[in-house]
């Protein structure tokens, strides 16, 4: 099993320049998100460091993605604490959406246009980003389009962006007229389905022998596990980013992206506990621990290690308001009613 881990990481650091970036978006969206919702920067560190990305690129891509509005910042003394902004949680959860479907739906040739009239240019690329994680390309200039009509998904960006007034919105119908197989050349040559799909494939070929090693009762250790899960989605989130979620009617047969879906929805399954395993107990009962130390009076740290190794995955949000309650102590608050609240709040999980 170490071998097909291995494989993956070698092929991810073999990528020039690392997308740390991005990676640390799958890890919030994946992880810290599901887990707590924040997360100390040192933490973002060590959950990387197995992957060759060191604590410089992580401090510095951190602090882009606060720049960009993908990340928020909680201060307690002199560390730093992060977490995804409203921004940044919108935009992950629509690709979270494409990421754990099941299916493309049933399609009933209905197709969804969007016409820009007075785009503020400030919200340009935002709007237009966010537009394609709906699976909208651009027919011509100005004009998007996707084969669907989900007004509500529509209605929800527009609201985000206040672009109700900016934008019309036509609906309309592939006519008996048109011949399906035209349609799909056309498809694919409007969507570069042909570079979709080596995507597909590439992710499939990295992936696979993994497969093959579960199926034949290899079990990985937690912490294969968790970097395996980390990277098999940060690739496929990356492919579906350059995709549009086409209905089946207009993909050619054998489309290497619905083998894909099925790869990775199924390494996902079995990824999933012993990952866990990884970095919610052994691995965040330990970053936590270690890292909040600084944080919290002696007298209270025998409750808090109480609370965290009791049950870390049950426990995430205690534990993230016995750091908050910490915090008004460091305010100023009585240690006795403090040390009461806590063991209070420890009898939650009793």
């Amino acid at each position: 099993m170490k071998k097909e881990i291995q494989r993956i990481v070698d092929d991810f650091q073999s990528r020039t320049p690392i997308r740390a970036k991005s990676l640390i978006i799958t890890l919030f969206g994946d992880v810290v998100s599901q887990h707590g919702k924040v997360i100390w920067l040192g933490s973002i560190a060590a959950a990387l460091e197995d992957l060759g990305i060191n604590d410089r690129l992580v401090r510095t891509s951190v602090f882009r993605l606060v720049k960009e509005d993908w990340l928020g910042v909680d201060k307690l003394g002199r560390k730093s604490f992060y977490r995804f902004t409203d921004y940044g949680a919108l935009e992950y959860q629509r690709a979270a959406r494409r990421i754990y479907s099941s299916d493309n739906g049933n399609w009933r040739g209905g197709w969804q246009l969007v016409l820009p009239t007075q785009l503020p240019e400030r919200k340009r690329d935002d709007f237009r980003r966010s537009l394609q994680w709906l699976g909208f390309r651009a027919l011509t200039n100005g004009t998007f389009a996707r084969p669907s009509i989900d007004d509500s998904a529509l209605k929800d960006l527009l609201d985000e962006f206040d672009l109700e007034d900016s934008v019309i919105v036509m609906e309309a119908k592939t006519s008996p007229l048109t011949q399906k197989k035209h349609l799909r050349q056309h498809v694919s040559e409007q969507w570069d389905l042909d570079t979709v799909g080596d995507s597909y494939s590439q992710l499939i070929k990295l992936f696979r022998p993994l497969r093959r090693s579960l199926d034949k009762g290899m079990k990985p250790a937690p912490q294969e596990a968790f970097i395996a899960r980390l990277l098999m989605i940060h690739d496929y989130r990356r492919t579906l980013l350059r995709d549009t979620p086409l209905p089946d009617d207009l993909l050619s047969s054998g489309w290497a992206g619905n083998q894909c879906r099925e790869l990775v929805a199924g390494l996902y399954h079995d990824l999933a506990t012993p990952s866990q395993l990884h970095h919610r107990n052994p691995a965040v009962t330990k970053w936590v621990s270690w890292r909040t130390d600084w944080l919290i009076p002696r007298a209270l740290q025998h409750t808090f290690r109480r609370l965290i190794t009791a049950d870390p995955i049950g426990n995430d949000h205690l534990i993230l308001i016995f750091i908050s309650v910490i915090g008004e102590f460091q305010a100023g608050e009585n240690l006795r009613v403090l040390t009461r609240n806590i063991d209070g709040l420890c009898q939650i999980t009793a």
